[in-house]
């Protein structure tokens, strides 16, 4: 009976049990492209804009309200008008 070599003096053996052989292909490296036509960027491009006319359209409408001091102002003046209008007919 032959006698069986040591693992050692067999050489590398791949997972597969294969012993190491040496393979030359001519692989191109894998190349992810980036980018298209574009329309991602138009479509965030809309959305900024419509953010910002949606912005300018509340911050018009809140100054076209009155203010609070504006409002109380008002109201005082309707109670000074009221007074007076009661004062009158009691005479």
């Amino acid at each position: 009976m032959a006698a069986l070599a040591p693992a050692a003096k067999q050489g590398p053996v791949h997972s597969d049990g294969m012993p190491d052989q040496e393979t030359h292909s001519n692989q191109q490296p894998v190349v992810i492209r980036q980018g298209g036509n574009g329309l991602g960027t138009v479509i965030a491009a809309v959305i900024v804009a419509a953010a910002a006319v949606y912005a300018v359209n509340v911050w018009s409408t809140t100054k076209k309200e009155t203010s609070p001091a504006k409002n109380l102002e008002q109201g005082i003046e309707r109670i000074k008008d009221a007074a007076g209008k009661a004062m009158e007919s009691r005479n």
